[in-house]
Formats: C-alpha cells, structure tokens, sequence
C-alpha cells in the first residue's frame, strides 16, 4: 500500500445497528477533513469498536487496522504491510 498525503480529504464513517438505520443506511459520516486528524480521532475510539469503522479517502477505503498502520507509518518511518 503506498501512503496517502496526510492532508488529503477524507470521511471517517461508522457502521450503524440496522434497528438504527434509517431508510437502508448502512453507516454514518463521523467526521470530515484531512487523513491526518481523521486518522489521529479514530486512534482514540476504543479498540473494541474501531471495527465498525473506517476512513474513505482518494477513492480508497482504510480499515481500522489500515489507519493505525498508517499512524505508525506516519511518525515512526515503519514500513507498512502489503494489503491483498
């Protein structure tokens, strides 16, 4: 996966409980602005519920676990793994 610029726009989105949804919405925009701070606001959710959420950006859509590898990428230099 090759890193998208931490200033690009995104959307962080959450699942959403189908007793909740409402005319067969699936999920919820959270939050929209650059990778980088909605990367940094799904870090602080808990890690039990980072799973039903995500961040679309660029036409891609990052994981939970994309988006922390993704922080990690960002501030220590790590490599980031391959996504199939």
């Amino acid at each position: 996966m090759r890193s998208p610029p931490m200033n690009a726009p995104a959307e962080l989105r959450r699942r959403i409980a189908d007793g909740v949804a409402s005319a067969g919405a699936r999920s919820v925009v959270v939050a929209r602005g650059s990778l980088v701070l909605l990367a940094h606001g799904l870090s602080a959710v808990q890690p039990e519920q980072r799973g039903d959420c995500w961040i679309e950006t660029n036409g891609e859509t990052l994981t939970a676990e994309d988006t922390m590898a993704l922080l990690l990428h960002w501030t220590t230099g790590a490599p980031m793994a391959q996504r199939v």
